[in-house]
């Protein structure tokens, strides 16, 4: 880090950091599976005592903007109750800097419940599910020959 254009974004199982302008946030999403009515909470946390800290918003598809903070070096919870969504409907989990990029790393851990299901981005932060075949190493080295210099070319 940093990494390209957009700098020292990053997420992680527990936060994350944003990137280097407010136009590189680090965004969760969650889809609801069904309508139904639902609570969302977590603690964002913002550590440093450096720099101006972070701005965090809770988003919805359908009804816009349903919560933002700004947190520097204190911890604000995040908590909403009975919130409408239908199915389909996203809520995104968005942080960025708050002005300046300086120690804006971040831990949110934001979990919706409701409808007797519950989601955890902690314990939901894994990639696809089922695991996708990755290629066994035999196979990964006759895919390496394949495209190899010596294979496109016929004497």
């Amino acid at each position: 880090w940093p990494g390209g254009a957009t700098g020292w974004a990053q997420l992680t199982a527990e936060g994350g950091h944003p990137g280097d302008t407010t136009a590189h946030a680090c965004i969760r999403r969650w889809t609801a599976p069904a309508a139904a009515t639902v609570t969302i909470s977590g603690a964002l946390k913002h550590e440093p005592a450096e720099g101006d800290g972070i701005r965090a918003f809770i988003v919805s598809s359908r009804q816009g903007e349903l919560k933002s903070a700004a947190v520097h070096h204190r911890t604000e919870e995040m908590k909403l109750e009975g919130i409408n969504v239908i199915a389909g409907e996203t809520l995104d989990f968005i942080v960025n800097i708050a002005g300046e990029l300086n120690s804006d790393q971040f831990l949110w851990e934001p979990e919706v419940s409701g409808a007797g299901a519950q989601w955890n981005a902690k314990n939901e932060f894994n990639g696809p599910t089922p695991a996708p075949d990755y290629l066994k190493p035999w196979e990964q080295y006759a895919q390496v020959l394949l495209l190899a210099n010596e294979f496109a070319f016929i004497e």
